[in-house]
């Protein structure tokens, strides 16, 4: 797991030291643990090394492989590599490192650019062929891990995130102000279309490759899910078997490592599922049952981090404990209070350089907390919801598929695990209410202005513009699906999980730690995208065969808990007791007042009539914090931002030039 960087002249021209370094040098935060330079004529390639697999300098990137013929920069892991080494073994390649880059070397020289087909992981790297003279990139299936470029004056630029560009040589970074205005006033992101907050950065996108030459570049999608859904047995006791021997292969996968790991627990369902598992294959070892001496699997696995949220009804921690008692795990409680974000909060926004509707800076400082506590790897449970419907919209989508008078015990099911998502002790008719209102304000702010009411300015201007649509390739795929099915697929590939998976990359290799994800393994998202409706939402419970396959691993207290929490901050509390009077310092500022996407004189006014009867909800934070945070994401890059390090006397620094 790294930061990479490259620039490949297409015109021939060699790279210069001074373009790559500043580039390279601005993703130290991704990889602490050393930098490599190589430059070989018109391509030059950095790397920030954070040391998991093969943490000799067998693993130093860039990497020369196979007589020189390929340079490669990689970011991510392939957990599966063991396997794919034994099998080019068997093929006659040879290999000199323990790592997996130089698998995956090996892998693209005997069979291509369908060499990613044979992987099982996380990745973006790219890979120079000297006797081709063409630039090989390529994005893992869900675009866990992050991968951008710049083509501009037969000059062909690509990093790991965006703040490389700021330091780019020769281009001048300017703000994406339609996209700002486009990611406020319609909740969209920057996923859908590929496009970033800097004008002419463009991701690539999630099960993409490409291949760059001096006379142009061609890219393709190389993973469709829909193309890959298994058969999947028909009576439910037979699926939840099978997802259950595929989860804990996941985790099992996700345990190699040459050094520590630890899990974040928020005391969910999905969290819980991973440490829970975790524990259930040790216990398996422990017996003598389990994984081989040569697994390369990690034996420090047993420590989670918990962010509490003290007095709060966002506080989770006595759900956490439960399942920390139930494993064993060691405890790492990191309390996050309003005082503690607020002194980080110009940090937090250059590092997530993106806008996002919550307050996410305690994911940030979790990561942080591990980090401090010497752990650079972390499984977690992203994914889940997405993926088996745990979000209330999905559920309600289910509804409305089925009529109650065709299907009375299913409508009454779905009616009931919807209620039991907002908590036993709620009534029924108050739930139900409640899910109207919702849905009405939704409506509203979706259709006509975000973040205003009623007899007041609006704060952000009505969106005309138009809504995502699935890519025609994927609408034919789906044609005959329901509702419900379709929600799944556009949430998990298009809208909702790519913006979190962005958020987590950002908010983990912001303190260099590695954020592995069990419930994205692709052979756990394509048996999932197989199963009927009724194995993910019915018997009154979302995510129904997690739960199931949980049976006898996990706490029957959380395997069945119903009430959803999610992850997030008590961001009412904070602003009731002060963070609201720094966010009206900060927007009494003039590159706030002078700003498009906004009506700066409406924020202040709502902010301010809010700071003076401390009267905040959460609606009230989700329509403004967006709004303060894409402004703090503004001045961090282009106003406040850090300078690049000259030297850097604590780092193993290596250089390659070659001439040719």
């Amino acid at each position: 797991m790294c930061g990479i960087a490259g620039i490949f002249h297409t015109d021939g021209r060699p790279v210069d030291l001074g373009e790559i370094v500043p580039i390279t040098r601005a993703l130290s935060h991704r990889g602490p643990d050393g930098e490599g330079i190589v430059l070989d004529g018109a391509i030059g390639f950095g790397h920030r090394r954070l040391s998991i697999i093969d943490p000799t300098d067998g693993g130093r990137q860039p990497m020369r492989c196979i007589d020189d013929r390929y340079l490669i920069v990689y970011n991510g892991e392939i957990f599966n590599f063991l396997e794919v080494r034994r099998e080019l073994e068997r093929l006659g390649h040879r290999f000199r490192s323990e790592s997996d880059t130089e698998v995956l070397v090996h892998a693209f020289h005997q069979w291509g650019p369908d060499c990613v087909l044979h992987l099982n992981g996380m990745w973006a790297f790219a890979i120079w062929d000297r006797d081709e003279r063409e630039l090989f990139l390529s994005r893992d299936h869900f675009g866990i891990k992050p991968l951008m470029f710049l083509e501009r004056d037969h000059r062909f630029v690509f990093a790991s995130e965006l703040k490389s560009f700021l330091h780019l040589p020769g281009f001048t970074a300017r703000e994406n102000e339609a996209l700002v205005y486009q990611t406020l006033a319609a909740r969209a992101s920057a996923i859908a279309d590929n496009d970033t907050l800097i004008q002419g950065v463009v991701q690539i996108p999630a099960g993409h490759n490409m291949i760059v030459r001096s006379d142009g570049h061609t890219m393709w999608r190389w993973w469709n899910t829909l193309h890959h859904i298994p058969e999947v047995p028909k009576r439910f006791e037979d699926q939840v078997e099978q997802f259950r021997e595929l989860f804990v292969d996941a985790c099992r996968l996700r345990l190699r490592s040459d050094v520590a790991i630890g899990t974040c627990l928020s005391g969910g369902v999905d969290s819980s599922a991973v440490l829970c598992t975790l524990a259930e294959i040790e216990r398996g070892r422990d017996a003598g049952r389990a994984i081989s001496s040569n697994e390369r699997v990690a034996t420090d696995w047993q420590r989670a981090f918990v962010a509490t949220f003290p007095g709060t009804k966002w506080d989770e921690r006595t759900y956490a404990e439960v399942a920390i008692r139930h494993t064993g795990a060691k405890a790492r409680m990191l309390p996050v209070t309003g005082e503690l974000v607020q002194a980080d909060l110009r940090q937090f926004a250059y590092d997530f350089e993106t806008i996002g509707r919550a307050l996410v800076a305690p994911i940030w400082c979790i990561y942080r907390h591990l980090r401090n506590d010497g752990v650079v790897v972390s499984l977690d449970g992203q994914g889940a919801d997405e993926l088996l419907a745990g979000y209330t919209d999905q559920v309600m989508t289910a509804e409305g598929g089925h009529s109650f008078l065709r299907s009375p015990l299913r409508s009454a099911d779905l009616f009931r695990t919807r209620y039991g998502m907002y908590g036993r002790r709620i009534p029924a008719l108050v739930a139900a209410r409640s899910v109207l209102q919702r849905t009405k304000r939704r409506v509203r702010a979706g259709n006509t202005q975000v973040g205003s009411e009623a007899g007041s300015a609006p704060l952000i201007a009505e969106w005309s513009g138009e809504q995502f649509q699935l890519p025609a390739i994927d609408n034919e795929a789906l044609a005959s699906s329901s509702a419900f099915e379709r929600k799944l697929y556009s949430q998990f590939h298009y809208d909702k999980l790519p913006n979190l998976l962005r958020f987590y990359d950002r908010l983990s290799m912001a303190h260099g730690v590695e954020s592995r994800m069990p419930f994205m393994d692709w052979r756990v998202v394509t048996f999932a995208f197989g199963l009927p409706e009724e194995a993910k939402v019915g018997d009154g419970f979302t995510k129904r065969i997690l739960r199931e396959a949980m049976r006898g691993t996990m706490p029957e207290s959380l395997r069945t808990r119903k009430l959803k929490t999610g992850f997030t901050s008590p961001m009412p509390n904070w602003f009731n007791d002060g963070l609201d009077r720094w966010i009206l310092r900060e927007i009494d500022t003039p590159t706030f007042r002078d700003h498009p996407a906004w009506n700066a004189s409406a924020v202040r006014e709502f902010v301010s009539g809010r700071c003076g009867n401390r009267s905040w909800t959460l609606q009230d934070c989700e329509r403004v914090w967006p709004i303060v945070q894409a402004h703090m994401w503004r001045t961090s890059f282009f106003d406040d931002r850090p300078a690049l390090a000259q030297t850097l006397p604590e780092y193993r620094t290596y250089m390659e030039v070659a001439n040719g």
